[in-house]
């Protein structure tokens, strides 16, 4: 079923909206695309990149006509004031405020793995979605700022700027001491949203890699809720880079002899290594720790199973080196077709792929050890949780409410 796009041009008072498909695509969320069997894997994929693209042009105007309207409109705000106001404004739980304002919940398509979250739990996909609609009023119009900028100050910005200054939320003058941690602040916020933004940047162009953050992060939607989301997409993204990618190029009857030895001894050592995740604890990025992690955590009961079967099978690496060099040209191909349908991914990069992977994965890992640090990056406690919310998957993924695989 269609959206009712009489329901949603009469919500958000735009009567005259004229590319009616855009609010197909703003209104229309992963978790539905991704139930939806009339659509091939192709199509839902090419489906969510535009909902994803949306979301993400939608968030950089409304960021735009916040500090547009503060600048314009109050000349007595300071740079510590303004930054106090934009904060407030847009953030994933006032963009989802606005959602339910426009009553977005009812007149949207979700998928039942959406629907069925508490609404605690669906800030940051109202938030995303009302992002995806700002987008669309954009486009709607031609890429003409002036009808969204206002639609944006009238229907949101001015109401929620007079509550602010009825509140007294930026009312009381700043000291200079104040001020100056208000400075520091947002160059803090500033520096490590330049490093996400660089860090994404590195796979922005790449397809193949972009479809794998896709199944990082749709894997990731399988776990169960007690763990932080963005450690299980670490787990994720550590799981294919270390252990599944190097598996098949280690099995492959071409690699030396030598190097599979080196990588199957893995499994040996991991029976020695405690408890420990595959990522945090991981500073040499050693693929036992991933497989300590998939015996431990359970996250993937048939990869456990096929790892340890593979365990059981392998000879003695040191003693019995040509009776493993044949289980390895007789069995490899067979398991590593095993692991590609267990995970659902083909493991093929190319070496510039697999650099590009590397080095993400090291700015991903590098931004998270900075914001989990005392480290002299000042930084709201707001922003600290919405830039781990969007490590290690791509920005416009970080819904936390897509189909899993």
């Amino acid at each position: 079923m269609g959206i009712d796009i009489e329901a949603v041009k009469k919500a958000i008072k735009i009567p005259e909206f004229k590319h009616t498909e855009l609010l197909e695509v703003a209104l229309t969320h992963p978790s539905y695309i991704y139930e939806d069997r009339n659509l091939d894997k192709q199509q839902q994929v090419k489906q969510e990149r535009d909902y994803r693209r949306l979301a993400i042009l939608g968030d950089a105007i409304f960021n735009a006509v916040v500090i547009d309207y503060l600048h314009k409109n109050d000349s007595t705000l300071n740079q510590g004031k303004i930054t106090d106001f934009k904060n407030n404004l847009v953030s994933r739980e006032k963009a989802c405020e606005f959602a339910h304002k426009l009553n977005l919940r009812n007149i949207c398509r979700l998928g039942g793995s959406a629907k069925d979250k508490d609404i605690s739990d669906q800030v940051s996909l109202f938030g995303e979605m009302f992002e995806a609609l700002v987008g669309a009023i954009y486009l709607n119009f031609e890429r003409n700022l002036s009808p969204a900028r206002d639609w944006l100050v009238n229907h949101f910005i001015k109401p929620s700027v007079d509550e602010l200054k009825e509140l007294g939320v930026t009312e009381k003058e700043s000291s200079e001491d104040s001020s100056q941690t208000a400075s520091t602040v947002n160059a803090g916020e500033a520096t490590l949203w330049q490093k996400k933004a660089e860090a994404d940047a590195l796979i922005a162009n790449n397809e193949k890699l972009q479809e794998l953050l896709t199944w990082v992060y749709k894997k990731s939607l399988q776990v169960e809720p007690d763990y932080q989301p963005v450690k299980v997409r670490a787990f994720y993204l550590a799981l294919i880079r270390l252990l599944g990618i190097t598996f098949a190029r280690k099995l492959d009857p071409n690699c030396s002899p030598g190097k599979a030895r080196q990588f199957f001894s893995c499994f040996n050592r991991a029976c020695d290594v405690v408890l420990d995740i595959a990522f945090f604890d991981n500073p040499n990025t050693d693929p036992a720790n991933v497989i300590v992690s998939v015996f431990a955590l359970d996250f993937e009961p048939e990869l456990k199973q096929a790892l340890q079967q593979i365990k059981a099978e392998l000879p003695d690496l040191d003693e019995e080196k040509e009776r493993f060099e044949d289980w390895r040209q007789n069995n490899g191909q067979d398991w590593i077709d095993k692991i590609k349908n267990i995970l659902g991914h083909d493991l093929q990069l190319n070496n510039e792929q697999r650099n590009l992977l590397k080095q993400y994965y090291n700015a991903n890992r590098c931004l998270l050890e900075q914001l989990n640090s005392n480290s002299n990056v000042t930084v709201t406690p707001t922003v600290r949780e919405e830039i781990k919310n969007k490590l290690f998957g791509i920005e416009t993924l970080m819904s936390k409410t897509a189909k899993p695989l």
